[in-house]
């Protein structure tokens, strides 16, 4: 009996620990969403049509440079998905631990 017991204590301790971390880990990707989304350009394309203004003369016109935004857009991107996934896959699973395990 008190074996039973012991081990519910060491579990609970262990789901306590688990859900610990998903907090964490929810935490830490939301401060990380904000941070690349503030990182990424605006859609100006509208404004700047409306306007007539074009891009700076100082750009130049060269291969990597005419990519070297969109790649960067791109990686962006990729990381705000990624960072959406762990922090909807964190919460769902804490959830599930609060709900199921209490």
């Amino acid at each position: 009996m008190l074996n039973l017991l012991a081990f519910a204590v060491n579990v609970t301790a262990l789901v306590t620990g688990i859900k610990i971390a998903l907090v964490a880990l929810a935490l830490i990707s939301a401060v990380f969403i904000i941070v690349i989304v503030m990182k990424q350009s605006g859609n100006s394309d509208g404004m700047e049509a409306m306007t007539g203004s074009s891009k700076s003369a100082d750009e130049s016109e060269t291969y990597y440079n005419r990519n070297a935004g969109s790649r960067k857009e791109r990686i962006l991107k990729i990381l705000t998905y990624v960072a959406a996934g762990v922090l909807a896959v964190a919460s769902i699973v804490a959830i599930i631990l609060q709900t199921f395990i209490s």
